[in-house]
């Protein structure tokens, strides 16, 4: 939808040449600019010589752990937060009106 939208994203980071780290996460997005995302779950994603690909389901120590170090695929601060800043925003220009008025 054009206004509001809702759904599963997914951020990816390639941990070695045959597994990769995924953090999937769900959203609700107000003019596909504003959103707000909870419940971050991570997968290892592993290809096998043959080709198949298998997925195994991580907890965030060991998401912590495959990531050998480096930064964790996940949420931007603006992906997680910025329906509440203008939530926020909202609330007080609105109370400032009122104030004033």
């Amino acid at each position: 939808m054009l206004i509001w939208g809702w759904g599963r994203k997914a951020r990816n980071r390639q941990v070695s040449a045959t597994e990769a780290l995924i953090a999937s996460f769900r959203y609700f997005s107000l003019f596909f600019v504003f959103t707000v995302t909870w419940g971050t779950r991570y997968v290892l994603a592993r290809v096998a010589e043959d080709g198949a690909v298998s997925y195994r389901d991580l907890t965030d120590e060991q998401a912590m752990a495959a990531a050998n170090g480096g930064e964790l695929p996940a949420p931007t601060a603006w992906q997680r937060f910025s329906l509440l800043g203008l939530l926020v925003a909202v609330v007080a220009v609105v109370g400032i009106g009122s104030a004033l008025g």
